[in-house]
């Protein structure tokens, strides 16, 4: 039962983890320093894959049942459906943002920092309602047989960064997030 929720858990840290290094490239930006450019395409690549063909789309089969088993905890969750459709318009609007920056587009730098922090905090605020009520309220309710139905119904894709076997244009970002997982407390 535990494993497509435990699934969820792992992709948020690993977006977690995506979204500390977008802050730290931001960061750096802000400042006026030359960010690494191929970090954050790989940040914005992955983020306009796998959670919009994978992540959100298991969430939203999940929420499906526990619409079914238990309507109340499901209108405390609210609709997820288009929160994820908005956080693919915010990604979406952050990897344009990306592309004319790269492209030497006239973009003002505040403009620019406010996007991508606004496209964080989105994020985050997101994945915390889904860890505070969404995730205990599927496990509380569904069964082993509901969660198992749901695995078999998204079957099991490889995560392109975090899984063993890191797709080729995610390597350089793998590289640095391990790197500087070493550098962390």
């Amino acid at each position: 039962m535990a494993d497509i929720i435990e699934t969820i858990h792992q992709d948020h840290a690993n977006l977690a983890k995506l979204l500390d290094a977008a802050e730290r490239q931001l960061t750096l930006f802000d400042a006026g320093e030359r960010p690494d450019y191929e970090i954050i395409q790989g940040i914005v690549e992955y983020g306009l894959n796998y959670p919009d063909l994978y992540h959100h789309p298991m969430e939203d089969a999940i929420l499906r049942r526990l619409r079914a088993r238990d309507p109340a905890a499901a209108k405390a969750v609210g609709d997820l459906e288009s929160e994820h459709k908005a956080l693919k318009a915010a990604t979406q609007r952050f990897a344009a943002a990306v592309e004319d920056v790269l492209q030497e587009t006239e973009v003002s730098r505040d403009s620019f920092v406010a996007m991508a922090r606004d496209f964080i905090a989105r994020y985050r605020a997101h994945m915390g309602k889904e860890e505070e009520v969404f995730l205990p309220a599927a496990a509380r309710a569904l069964s082993a047989s509901d969660l198992a139905e749901v695995e078999a119904e998204m079957g099991r894709r490889e995560d392109p960064l975090f899984d063993a076997d890191t797709s080729e244009r995610f390597e350089a970002l793998r590289k640095k997030l391990m790197e500087w997982s070493r550098e962390s407390p």
